[in-house]
């Protein structure tokens, strides 16, 4: 039995061309690397930490009831005495307004005029980290 080759075809090539692609984006992406890794690892005085003032940062939370009594941390006290603390808090802070943090609380059925002292207080003191405590009245 003799089969008959009719046509004899070329020899399956390769496409190299996608490999040689992939190769040269390896090297490329090799030597990249290397170079940012050097960067890396170039030798610079860097700044020195002083001590825990550098990142201190004041908290104060503010209640004021429905009668308009202002109390920081347990104690009533006056407006005046708040912006007092407030003034401390900035000093304990570096002298830097934006690390002192105030978070604001109000009794809902109180009158918002003292609340409205405190926030042109702290925004005369350029305190700009205050926040409303609220309460989530969605279940």
């Amino acid at each position: 039995m003799k089969l008959n080759r009719r046509h004899r075809g070329q020899p399956l090539q390769m496409n190299m061309t996608p490999m040689i692609d992939v190769t040269f984006l390896l090297l490329i992406f090799f030597m990249t690397v290397s170079q940012v890794s050097a960067v890396n690892k170039q030798s610079i005085p860097l700044p020195k930490l002083r001590g825990s003032q550098d990142q201190q940062e004041a908290a104060i939370t503010i209640n004021v009831s429905e009668t308009g009594e202002i109390n920081v941390s347990g104690n009533t006290v006056s407006l005046a005495t708040v912006i007092q603390d407030l003034t401390t808090a900035i000093n304990e802070a570096g002298g830097d307004p934006s690390r002192v943090a105030v978070t604001l609380r109000a009794d809902r059925r109180g009158n918002s005029r003292m609340v409205n002292e405190i926030v042109r207080a702290c925004n005369k003191l350029q305190i700009v980290r205050l926040r409303l405590a609220v309460e989530n009245s969605q279940p």
